[in-house]
């Protein structure tokens, strides 16, 4: 196992889970890739254009990835990985567990590792679990680690 993928919302519990992943890398002798998704407006049309700041017209979609990837380079700023890790980043638009899961379909990973929320009943049914979802469906194994184990 010496491709892990982990999944990062940017948020302190994401941060403790990257941290973990990052020592299994370290101790398997792998590689890292973090990944973040996000997702545009769902229902927004792909065309849809916003202007920025500085006067220019863009597209939403080209605005949040390049956010995405700013947040990406800050959060792995505040991160202390072992020295030597080799990481690579990436940012994609769409469902996260569709993305996460058409990841692991490439066969480039042998590992994910992924926090979870821990929601139980009428929060879990009306909410789903991108992790629950991908635990279901992935082809490699996959680490979950609650936030409450994480302190979170």
């Amino acid at each position: 196992m010496k491709r892990i993928l982990v999944p990062v919302d940017y948020s302190d519990p994401s941060r403790a889970v990257l941290q973990f992943a990052a020592e299994v890398a370290h101790r398997l002798g792998g590689d890292l890739t973090v990944v973040h998704v996000w997702e545009c407006m769902p229902h927004a049309p792909p065309d849809l254009t916003v202007k920025g700041r500085d006067g220019k017209v863009r597209k939403l979609a080209d605005v949040i990835r390049e956010n995405a990837e700013n947040e990406m380079k800050q959060f792995l700023a505040g991160a202390a990985l072992p020295e030597g890790l080799r990481v690579t980043t990436r940012v994609e638009g769409g469902d996260a567990a569709k993305c996460i899961l058409g990841d692991l379909d490439s066969g480039d990973f042998d590992l994910l590792v992924m926090g979870t929320h821990g929601r139980g009943g009428v929060k879990h049914v009306v909410l789903g679990s991108v992790a629950e979802k991908i635990v279901r469906s992935s082809r490699v194994p996959v680490i979950t680690v609650p936030a409450r184990a994480l302190g979170s």
